[in-house]
């Protein structure tokens, strides 16, 4: 009888506690989840993958007209490439002066090999405000990962003006169609500012699906939490792509876009193609959380019914200015005109 009278009370504690202190509940929750979702299950269960040795087959080629048709053509995956680096987190100043010129950077971050032609022509979309310090990390390890795997890039960072909450699906489906109105880009990698690939045969390329890159996430401890999570750095030809009407454009502020994106996939019953985690592996650069989207939710219960009539079709944003920096195009926009 005792110990039925104390588990009552501890549980009547524990309901006011939930009740009275929502706040801090949400914080004990949250960290909970943190902790043990990367637990529940090791990275090689929960998902299909392809293995390295299966990598070339998936990758889809798009040949680009910069070179003669019978200029020697470039390897689909390159084949001196280290399994694993380390990526630099801290900020070198004379790297970035000096980069463009050791590296023969056109201008606006371009770049192609000389002594071959690359398959593929990729535009690396970044949706960017207010994060300078992440984005010269991401240049100075991203211009050389790109150049050993003799890819035909151009970096293409969106930025956000202050007028509005953050809108990173928008942003996204911004850079696609500036990007689009260059000639030969036909692979598009839609890719967060914070991430970092940590194995260079992780060819930044374009898949027979669409492609999560970033599954081994070292936040998550290297495993993917579910299989339905899609985010971080995605890969796309211009037809999946289109084929989705791009990401939401409703979506102000933290999360939500990249579920929405996950759902119309699924509606159109296309498949979400991951390489292996020793292949996918990739760090996260520290930031505070952003405010979460409170709509989010409700937004995502009607993903079908207005999948058609909100993306690119219905995008609305005006051109602030464009500028061809040394190591990349910065387009600043504002995502809300009227």
């Amino acid at each position: 009888m005792l110990s039925f009278i104390m588990k009552t009370f501890r549980f009547r504690k524990l309901f006011h506690f939930i009740k009275y202190k929502p706040i801090e509940t949400s914080i004990v929750i949250s960290i909970i989840l943190a902790t043990i979702l990367p637990l529940r299950c090791p990275t090689w269960r929960g998902y299909a993958y392809l293995n390295y040795n299966e990598i070339k087959d998936d990758l889809q080629m798009c040949l680009v007209t910069r070179r003669p048709h019978d200029f020697k053509l470039c390897p689909l995956v390159s084949p001196d490439l280290a399994s694993h680096k380390h990526a630099n987190k801290v900020v070198n100043e004379t790297l970035l002066r000096e980069m463009p010129e050791k590296l023969n950077i056109l201008p606006g971050g371009r770049w192609f090999p000389k002594h071959c032609s690359a398959w593929q022509r990729v535009a690396i979309i970044i949706p960017y405000r207010d994060r300078k310090k992440h984005l010269d990390i991401f240049l100075q390890n991203m211009h050389p990962f790109l150049q050993a795997q003799q890819l035909d890039y151009g970096i293409f960072v969106i930025e956000q003006s202050e007028k509005h909450k953050f809108n990173r699906g928008k942003l996204f489906n911004i850079g696609y169609l500036e990007a689009t109105k260059e000639p030969d880009f036909c692979c598009f990698i839609f890719h967060d500012v914070d991430l970092l690939p940590e194995s260079p045969r992780h060819t930044y390329g374009c898949s027979e699906e669409p492609r999560h890159m970033c599954s081994a996430l070292d936040t998550f401890r290297y495993v993917l939490p579910y299989p339905e999570l899609f985010g971080g750095v995605v890969a796309f030809t211009k037809e999946q792509f289109s084929t989705v009407n791009g990401y939401s454009n409703l979506f102000f502020g933290w999360g939500g876009e990249d579920d929405d994106l996950y759902d119309r996939l699924k509606a159109k019953q296309i498949n979400v193609r991951r390489w292996a985690p020793e292949i996918s592996r990739f760090t996260m650069l520290f930031h505070k959380k952003e405010t979460p989207n409170q709509h989010r939710f409700l937004l995502l219960k009607t993903v079908k019914e207005r999948m058609d009539r909100d993306g690119l079709n219905t995008l609305d944003y005006k051109i602030l200015s464009i500028d061809s920096l040394p190591l990349y195009t910065r387009i600043l926009v504002d995502v809300k005109p009227k």
